[in-house]
């Protein structure tokens, strides 16, 4: 059994999610996490429900790259991608405090979820600890997997962004909502998403009130102006918000929630269907309590467009491109769909995980590579191929 530090990307609540549910996954199969680092911007504070979870275990907390918003609701690309280069300074320092909180813990594995601090760590010592990276960033590298015909720029800037946080690692295990096949060329395996017990022990009940998740608090206005011409709807909305840190009644029928991980999964057992950014722990959690989903990219985020284009091929619900939720009042009206399949696939995330842990912390027969094979091995020039389109109604 091996002994693991988690690394991961605190920016939403998805890959934190995640890290503790292979948490669990790991605890069950008699490993032990020795400790945790979160990338953050600003000195973010990182949400409660996580805190809460490791409780006494090891935190280290730096600065890592974050999407950029400016003031509007869009992902400013050009601005997400300078910011590398204006920060490395600060970014290397991160890389430095990962390996001084790495040397004093002594792990026999890093787990790091889509972190891309870990992929420079690696960089810097030459993989010198065993990595595997977990996110379904990495199954977008899978030469199976079908992706949308738009942004190819955006698609390859995401891309080389996945590969550099996979730096070093072993191996890259892309999560997704369906089986498919692994990519072995490209050390890619296929599992699926990583739900926690609590998800899993649920009791779905058909519900009337609509659930909504924002990853950023600006994309609340449509909501809010949709709801007062929908009195008849009762919506709950869970964001991020940087002043409103209480629940907010904006309306008879409209309600705000900071982020609250108990709170959350017991609105989505109840509600009669999930509003969501596209993020792909939300759609993965909601699948499993088989409520449908509409699905709104934020503007110029490809990856939660990719998302939605993924999730509703599998099933998941509507990918739309506004929040009229007009559009999904009228698509639960036909929506039909067997989640057997899904909550089938979701059983094997135990066995696959605990395959994994312990490989990575086998020894190694083969010579160690040297960094400029290494980083060769990690980096792939190319730009994503479409296999697929996506079409999103119009508002």
């Amino acid at each position: 059994m091996g002994k693991f530090i988690f690394t991961v990307q605190g920016e939403g609540r998805g890959h934190l999610t995640q890290a503790i549910s292979l948490s669990q996954i790991a605890q069950e199969a008699g490993h032990e996490v020795i400790g945790y680092a979160v990338g953050s911007t600003n000195n973010r504070k990182i949400p409660s429900f996580f805190t809460d979870y490791i409780g006494d275990k090891p935190l280290l907390q730096y600065d890592s790259p974050s999407l950029c918003y400016g003031n509007g609701k869009a992902v400013q690309v050009g601005k997400t991608a300078l910011q590398v280069i204006s920060k490395f300074k600060t970014y290397w320092k991160s890389a430095s405090e990962l390996g001084k909180f790495i040397e004093q813990n002594k792990p026999d594995g890093i787990i790091n979820f889509y972190e891309s601090i870990t992929g420079l760590h690696q960089w810097r010592t030459g993989a010198t600890i065993p990595c595997i990276s977990i996110g379904h960033q990495y199954l977008l590298l899978n030469k199976h997997f079908q992706t949308i015909p738009e942004k190819k720029l955006d698609q390859f800037f995401l891309n080389l962004n996945t590969q550099i946080t996979a730096i070093g690692s072993k191996k890259k295990l892309g999560l997704s909502f369906l089986p498919l096949e692994n990519d072995t060329q490209r050390n890619i395996d296929v599992i699926p998403p990583l739900l926690r017990k609590e998800v899993k022990e649920l009791k779905a009940i058909s519900g009337k009130n609509w659930l909504a998740y924002l990853t950023h608090f600006r994309l609340a206005e449509d909501i809010m102006a949709w709801s007062k011409l929908n009195p008849d709807i009762q919506l709950d909305c869970f964001w991020d918000h940087p002043i409103r840190k209480e629940i907010y009644h904006y309306s008879d029928n409209l309600t705000f929630h900071p982020i609250n991980a108990e709170l959350y999964l017991e609105k989505m057992s109840h509600c009669a269907g999930l509003i969501s950014t596209a993020g792909f722990e939300s759609i993965a959690e909601a699948m499993y309590l088989a409520k449908p989903t509409m699905m709104v990219p934020v503007p110029n985020h490809i990856e939660q467009m990719i998302n939605a284009f993924d999730a509703s091929q599998s099933g998941a619900g509507l990918a739309a491109n506004s929040f009229d939720l007009t559009l999904f009042k009228d698509y639960q009206k036909e929506h039909q769909t067997d989640y057997s399949t899904y909550q089938q696939w979701i059983q094997e995330s135990s066995r696959l995980m605990d395959m994994h842990l312990r490989e990575l912390i086998q020894p190694n027969p083969k010579k160690k590579s040297s960094w400029n094979s290494l980083f060769a091995k990690r980096i792939h020039w190319t730009f994503p191929k479409n296999n697929g389109g996506l079409s999103f109604p119009k508002a």
